[in-house]
């Protein structure tokens, strides 16, 4: 198998978005590393998209 033909490009949904940022918040400390850079992305877009005020309500 080559390495190059395991690329993706998908568009996640606002919800897809919100489901996996509550998912890794909650398993952050069972995920393998190298899903880190994806869980980083992940939250700087919750980060991004809400103010802070609402990404404490969002994770709790």
């Amino acid at each position: 198998m080559n390495e190059s033909d395991l690329s993706l490009s998908y568009n996640f949904t606002p919800e897809e978005i919100k489901l996996l940022a509550k998912f890794f918040r909650r398993n952050q400390e069972s995920l393998p590393d190298g899903l880190f850079a994806f869980l980083s992305a992940i939250e700087r877009t919750i980060y991004n998209a809400l103010p802070m005020k609402e990404v404490a309500t969002f994770y709790s």
